[in-house]
C-alpha cells in the first residue's frame, strides 16, 4: 500500500459510476492508492472487503448528487452503511457536490434544510453529522481544478486529527484482497477493452470477455535523417587498407579507379511496411560503396504515427464501388469511384488529443465538458481515450490542420471503411451485433476508441460502424451522387450542412452502414459527432 496519508476510499451511488470513475483515475494518476469498489472488488466476502477498506483508509470521499442519499433512510442501505463506518472510524470525510448538490443553511430547529431534492427525512442518526464537514463543489467546466483542491487542501490535512488505529492483521487482509483485485482488473481490462457499468457488486464472473487482436506495429515517425549502423567506423577501416595499399604497390592508378560514396545514406523513409521489415546486414562491406536500404512497399498493413501520436492507416490507390441501391435515395445511384493513396486515422480523435490543441491555444473547448450520461467527460482524465465530442466541424477541420493533417472526403472515408469489395459494413456482410461496435443504446453513451477490434474495416480502421459520427469535408449535397465526378470527387461546391459518416452510439443496425449519409449544420456540436483525419500519401 502507499503511505498511509495518501490512502482514499471512494463511497458513491451506483448512479453515479462514472462521475465516481473520473475522481478515481484522477486521485490515481497522482500516485494515491484508492479503492474504488467498481474497480477493485472481484470476489471474496463483499461486506468485510468494504469494512476493512474503509478502516484501512485515511480519508473517505463520498460523491454526492442531488439523489445520492435518497434511500439513506433505509437502516441496510449500503452508502449509509458505509457514511456511518467512516464517522466511526473517524476518519477524514469529504463529500464531493456534483451536479449542483449542496447542504442548507441551518434552520431555527438547528436541522440544515436539504436542497435539490434532498429529502430530509435521510438525516436521520448519524448521517445528521454530515452537514458539518467541509464539502467541495465540482463544476464540469472546472474538475481538474475541482481535483487540485482536493489533493492539497481536503486530502492534505494533519494525519493526528484524522487518523484511527488500524491493526495490522487487517491491513494485511486488505493489501492482499487488493493485490488479488488488482490482477483480475487488469485481466479484465484487457479482456474487455473497455469499462463497463458494473456498480456495487463482485464482478461478474460469467460474462465472456471480448477477444483481443494485436495490432499492427508501428514506426514512429521522427523526419530524422537515419543511416545504417556502423557506416563510419568501416569507412575509417577502408580508408586505412587503401593507404597501405598504395605504400606497398606506388599504384596511383588505383586511387583513381576506386570510388568512395562520401554522400550521406539515402534517407529511410518515415513509414515501412511493418510486416516486411528487414534487420540491416553487418557482413562484409564494399570498399567501392555506402549500402543503400531498399525503398519499402506501401501497401494494406503498413502505419505510421502522427504528430498527435495517432496511428494512422495506409489505403491503396484504387477503384470501389461507392453508394448503396439498398439504401435512401441520397446513397443513389451507385457510382464507381477512383482514388489516390491516402493514410487514414485508425481511430476517432480522442480526448486527450484535442485537449493538447486546446492546451496550445489552437483549438476551441468542446462546447460541453460531459457526454450522454457522464457529467464528467472530456476533462476527465478517466475518458481521456474516448472520441471527443461537442466539437462543430470547424473545430474538427482545425484540429486535423494542426496535426498537419485534413479531414477526409466523403470518399475516402467510405472507402476507408468498406475496402474495394462493396461490403455493407466495416467487418463485412455480418449484420450487426454488440459485440463488434457500440450502436443501439446497448451502451447509451461513447466508449473508448478500439473497443471493437473485431468490427476492423479491410484496413484496419477502428470504429467506423457506431460509436460517433465523424465529420468529413464534404458539403451535403441529396442529389450529388448522379452529377459525383469519378476520380478523387470533393462533394458538392457549395451547401447548408457537412456530411458526417458511421452512425453513433444509439443508432441502429442501418443508420451503421459504410454507404450511410449523415449530416448536420457545420457550427453544431452534440454528443454524437466526432471525426477522425486524413492526409495524402506522398511518394
Amino acid at each position: 500500500m502507499a503511505r498511509i496519508e495518501k490512502t482514499v476510499f471512494i463511497s458513491y451511488r451506483r448512479a453515479d459510476v462514472y462521475t465516481a470513475l473520473a475522481v478515481y483515475e484522477n486521485l490515481k494518476n497522482q500516485g494515491y492508492d484508492v479503492f474504488f469498489d467498481y474497480r477493485s472488488i472481484s470476489s471474496g466476502d463483499f461486506e468485510q472487503i468494504i469494512t476493512s477498506n474503509i478502516r484501512a483508509r485515511a480519508h473517505f470521499v463520498l460523491i454526492l448528487t442531488p439523489t445520492a442519499l435518497d434511500r439513506c433512510n433505509e437502516p441496510g442501505d449500503w452508502l449509509r452503511r458505509e457514511i456511518e463506518l467512516a464517522i466511526d472510524e473517524k476518519r477524514n470525510i469529504v463529500p464531493l457536490f456534483f451536479k449542483g448538490f449542496r447542504f442548507g443553511a441551518a434552520s431555527k430547529s438547528g436541522v440544515s434544510r436539504w436542497l435539490r431534492g434532498v429529502k430530509p427525512e435521510v438525516l436521520t442518526g448519524k448521517l445528521r453529522h454530515l452537514t458539518r464537514y467541509n464539502g467541495l463543489n465540482v463544476h464540469e467546466d472546472y474538475f481538474e481544478e475541482a481535483m487540485n483542491r482536493l489533493r492539497t487542501e481536503y486530502l492534505n490535512k494533519p494525519l493526528d486529527t484524522v487518523l484511527h488505529p488500524v491493526s495490522m492483521e487487517v491491513r494485511k487482509v486488505v493489501k492482499e484482497e487488493q493485490k488479488a483485485a488488482d490482477e483480475a482488473l487488469k485481466l479484465r481490462e484487457k479482456a474487455n477493452g473497455s469499462v463497463k457499468q458494473v456498480g456495487k457488486t463482485p464482478l461478474d464472473e460469467k460474462e465472456s470477455p471480448k477477444p483481443v487482436t494485436s495490432t499492427p506495429q508501428t514506426i514512429e515517425r521522427s523526419g530524422k535523417r537515419r543511416a545504417p549502423a556502423k557506416i563510419f567506423p568501416y569507412r575509417l577501416e577502408v580508408g586505412l587498407l587503401v593507404f597501405l595499399g598504395l605504400c606497398l604497390w606506388g599504384g596511383i592508378s588505383l586511387w583513381n579507379n576506386l570510388s568512395f560514396n562520401t554522400t550521406e545514406s539515402t534517407q529511410i523513409p518515415d513509414v515501412i511496411r511493418t510486416h516486411a521489415l528487414q534487420p540491416a546486414s553487418t557482413n562484409t562491406l564494399s570498399a567501392t560503396k555506402t549500402l543503400i536500404p531498399p525503398t519499402p512497399t506501401l501497401g494494406i498493413g503498413s502505419t505510421m504515427i502522427g504528430k498527435d501520436r495517432m496511428t494512422l492507416l495506409y489505403v491503396p490507390a484504387g477503384e470501389f464501388t461507392m453508394g448503396s441501391e439498398d439504401g435512401r435515395d441520397n446513397e443513389k445511384p451507385i457510382h464507381t469511384v477512383y482514388l489516390d493513396a491516402f493514410w487514414i486515422d485508425q481511430t476517432e480523435v480522442t480526448n486527450a488529443m484535442y485537449s493538447e490543441c486546446v492546451v496550445d491555444g489552437v483549438c476551441e473547448n468542446p462546447r460541453s465538458g460531459g457526454s450522454n450520461t457522464r457529467d464528467f467527460y472530456f476533462r476527465a482524465s478517466a475518458f481521456d481515450n474516448y472520441p471527443v465530442i461537442h466539437v462543430s466541424w470547424e473545430d474538427a477541420k482545425t484540429y486535423c490542420e494542426w496535426v498537419d493533417r485534413r479531414l477526409p472526403t466523403e470518399a475516402e472515408w467510405e472507402k476507408a471503411a468498406r475496402g474495394d469489395d462493396d461490403r455493407s459494413f466495416p467487418w463485412g456482410n455480418q449484420t450487426p451485433h454488440d459485440g463488434i461496435l457500440n450502436y443501439n443504446s446497448n451502451v447509451g453513451d461513447t466508449t473508448e476508441v478500439g473497443t471493437y477490434p473485431d468490427g476492423a474495416s479491410p484496413y484496419g480502421a477502428l470504429d467506423m460502424a457506431g460509436n460517433v459520427w465523424e465529420w468529413v469535408a464534404d458539403w451535403f449535397g441529396e442529389t450529388y451522387y448522379a452529377s459525383s465526378q469519378d476520380s478523387n470527387p470533393l462533394g458538392s461546391d457549395s451547401g447548408e450542412y457537412r456530411v458526417a459518416r458511421g452512425g453513433a452510439w444509439y443508432d441502429d443496425d442501418d443508420s451503421v452502414r459504410s454507404a450511410d449519409r449523415g449530416w448536420d449544420n457545420p457550427t453544431d456540436t452534440t454528443n454524437y459527432i466526432g471525426f477522425r483525419c486524413a492526409m495524402d500519401a506522398t511518394p
